[in-house]
């Protein structure tokens, strides 16, 4: 071979020898064992990780185990009570009915006025009466007397009588009222949303002389079978589900439905929470509520059309998906002494999505002449 044939070798054979040399140190560095302060170290860091995951799972069983007790919804409770006695000069009274059979729980105004018209509020599921109108108790107190009662079987309300039908509700908040001495000298007019409507307009059936002005937000009063059943297959078909929730799902679907207002608390507020909300409200008396729902939905007497002759003040938010508002209409040419409050962009819960607008509409048809 010429000189460049051996200078070509050389070079090829230097680039073997560096490529080779680079490799072993590539390879020392890769496989390079760990010094004692290191190892020392990585023994360190996976005790402590060790020890956090123990932490944390005991933290988290004991976390879970205190949140199984619903000490948060009992506390907000206690605060709404408190509100209702220091701000809306409410007291908490309760009226043990037919040798005790039925108890019915009360807020009344606490320093009543002969000035000042009889109101009785009358809430739907969704909670006991606090819950429902905690919005509109501070406003309405100014102008009227109140008398708010939880309906049978809802928070501190109680009765060993089997009935179901809308008819015992209404008999049991007139024992009381007439214990209460709110039909002795004095107007009394009833406001009432959702299920307390249907109360409401059998009060004003039952008892004509006793009241004197309804108001009727976004109930149900006359809806046919055939109209319930369908409106109930639009959310799932299930009333008890919708009505009585058992779960957080159930009970962020009911304040959906019952809303317009796009997002809304319950889909900030965690699980939790709302499971608290459930055992509070629901659970003692669950199945009675269930037998509540269903006595609406499947008795026929429950979907006829009122027969009252008081005036009647009809109001429903145009976006309202549990009873639409082409109800609100029928219900208004039903009764002749009534007139139709719409109220735009609001859904179901008029009582809290427009409770001032609420409260406005209130006042001043009760205290019209």
């Amino acid at each position: 071979p010429d000189s460049t044939g051996i200078n070509r070798i050389g070079r090829n054979s230097f680039r073997i020898q560096k490529a080779h040399t680079l490799s072993l140190v590539h390879n020392h560095i890769l496989c390079k064992r760990p010094t004692l302060r290191e190892m020392a170290s990585m023994k360190l860091v996976h005790l402590f990780r060790r020890y956090l995951s123990i932490a944390l799972t005991l933290f988290q069983s004991l976390f879970s185990r205190f949140f199984d007790f619903p000490i948060l919804v009992k506390l907000a409770d206690s605060f709404l009570s408190l509100y209702f006695l220091a701000f809306c000069d409410l007291r908490p009274v309760t009226v043990d009915l037919d040798d005790g059979e039925t108890t019915v729980h009360f807020w009344i105004s606490g320093h009543r006025r002969i000035s000042r018209p009889n109101l009785v509020m009358l809430h739907g599921y969704g909670g006991n009466s606090k819950w429902q109108f905690v919005h509109q108790v501070s406003d309405l107190s100014k102008s009227f007397n109140l008398f708010i009662p939880d309906l049978v079987f809802f928070g501190q309300s109680y009765s060993k009588n089997s009935d179901r039908s809308v008819e015992i509700q209404a008999r049991s908040i007139v024992g009381g009222l007439k214990k209460l001495g709110c039909v002795q000298g004095g107007r009394t007019s009833v406001y009432s949303i959702s299920y307390g409507g249907f109360v409401a307009c059998k009060m004003a059936e039952m008892w004509p002389e006793m009241v004197e002005k309804l108001v009727i937000v976004s109930s149900g009063v006359g809806f046919t079978q055939q109209q319930k059943t369908a409106e109930m297959r639009k959310h799932g078909g299930d009333c008890s589900k919708i009505l009585v929730p058992q779960t957080p799902m159930d009970l962020r679907m009911l304040v959906k439905i019952s809303m317009n207002t796009g997002l809304t608390f319950v889909d900030w507020v965690p699980d939790f929470i709302l499971s608290q909300f459930i055992a509070v409200m629901y659970e003692k008396n669950r199945q009675e509520l269930i037998e509540l729902a269903k006595n609406l939905l499947e008795r026929e007497e429950e979907s006829e059309l009122p027969v009252i002759s008081q005036k009647t003040l009809i109001v429903w938010g145009d976006k309202d998906k549990v009873f639409p508002l082409e109800h609100g209409y029928r219900l208004q040419r039903h009764l002749q002494s009534s007139r139709l409050e719409i109220i735009k962009g609001i859904g179901h819960a008029v009582n809290i999505e427009a409770a001032t607008t609420l409260n406005n509409l209130i006042t001043s048809f009760v205290l019209s002449v």
